[in-house]
C-alpha cells in the first residue's frame, strides 16, 4: 500500500512538473518573440469596412486598434500606422479583425498616387451633367470615348481641297463640327453629388442623378491640352466602352454631312 501511494505521488509531481514545463516553455517563447524582434504590430479594424469608406471617420470614431502578432504572419504590406489610412479610403472590401494590406487602401503605395494616374499622364477633372457623362453609370477603372463639337468653324468645301495651293475657303464659309477629340481615356473617379435631405420624406442619401457629375480623366499631356481647350471652346460628350471594347478615331463630321452624307461622302 505504502509503494503504492508513493507511485501516485511521484506521477502527481512528475505532471506538475510537466506542466511548469510547459508553462516556462511558452512563456521564453514569448518573452524570446518580443524581445527578438518576432513579433510584428499590425493595425486592424473593429469593423466591417466597405469600399469607398472614408477612413478617416473610422478613426475619428476609434474603429481601429493594434495587434501583435508573429513576423512570418504579416501580409504583405500590411498597415502598421493610422497615419497611412488618414485621409484615404477603403478601395476594398475590409473584414473586421484582419490585416489591412496597403493595396486594398486607395492610393496606398500604389505607382500614380491617390489617384492611381498611369504613368506619363496627368489627371483632369471636368464637371457634366449627366447625359454628357452616360447618365452616371460610369467609374474609375473604365474607358470613355471624348467627342467634341464646335461651332462655326472655317471650313474649305470638298470640292475645292487640293485643287491648287492658293485655295482658300470664303470667309461665310463656316459650320459646326463633331470629332473624336480622344479615342480612349481611363475614368480614374467619378463623384456624384448626394440628396440628403428631401422635404416630405425621411432623410436619406441617394445619388442626385440630375447634379452634375465630377469625373476625374487620365490623358496624356497633348490630350490634357486638347480636352481643355474643347471645354472652353466648344461642348464634350462621354462615350462609355465596354470592358473590351476599343476606342477608335474617325474623321471629323459638319453639318452638311449630316444633312447629305451621300453627296458629301462619295
Amino acid at each position: 500500500m505504502k509503494s503504492r501511494g508513493l507511485v501516485v505521488v511521484l506521477a502527481l509531481v512528475l505532471a506538475t512538473l510537466a506542466t511548469a514545463g510547459v508553462f516556462l516553455y511558452m512563456q521564453g517563447v514569448r518573452e524570446d518573440a518580443k524581445t527578438g524582434g518576432d513579433l510584428v504590430t499590425v493595425v486592424v479594424s473593429k469593423v466591417d469596412i466597405p469600399a469607398n469608406t472614408e477612413l478617416g471617420a473610422l478613426i475619428a470614431n476609434d474603429q481601429f486598434m493594434t495587434q501583435e502578432i508573429p513576423a512570418d504572419a504579416v501580409v504583405d504590406g500590411a498597415i502598421t500606422e493610422l497615419s497611412q489610412l488618414k485621409g484615404r479610403k477603403a478601395s476594398a472590401f475590409i473584414l473586421a479583425g484582419e490585416q489591412i494590406p496597403i493595396s486594398r487602401v486607395e492610393g496606398g503605395g500604389v505607382a500614380g498616387g491617390v489617384l492611381g494616374i498611369p504613368e506619363g499622364h496627368q489627371a483632369v477633372t471636368v464637371a457634366l451633367d449627366a447625359p454628357r457623362a452616360v447618365a452616371g453609370a460610369i467609374a474609375g477603372g473604365d474607358r470613355v470615348t471624348i467627342y467634341a463639337t464646335f461651332e462655326g468653324v472655317p471650313f474649305t468645301p470638298r470640292g475645292a481641297q487640293g485643287a491648287t495651293t492658293t485655295t482658300v475657303a470664303p470667309r461665310d464659309a463656316v459650320t459646326d463640327v463633331t470629332v473624336v477629340l480622344i479615342p480612349e481615356a481611363e475614368v480614374l473617379r467619378v463623384t456624384i453629388p448626394q440628396v440628403t435631405d428631401v422635404p416630405g420624406q425621411e432623410s436619406a442619401a441617394a445619388p442626385d442623378t440630375n447634379a452634375e457629375l465630377a469625373i476625374t480623366l487620365a490623358f496624356l499631356p497633348e490630350e490634357a491640352q486638347d480636352f481643355v481647350f474643347a471645354l472652353e471652346e466648344g461642348k464634350v460628350y462621354l462615350s462609355l466602352l465596354p470592358p473590351d471594347g476599343v476606342g477608335q478615331a474617325m474623321d471629323p463630321i459638319t453639318t452638311a454631312e449630316i444633312i447629305n452624307p451621300k453627296k458629301n461622302k462619295a
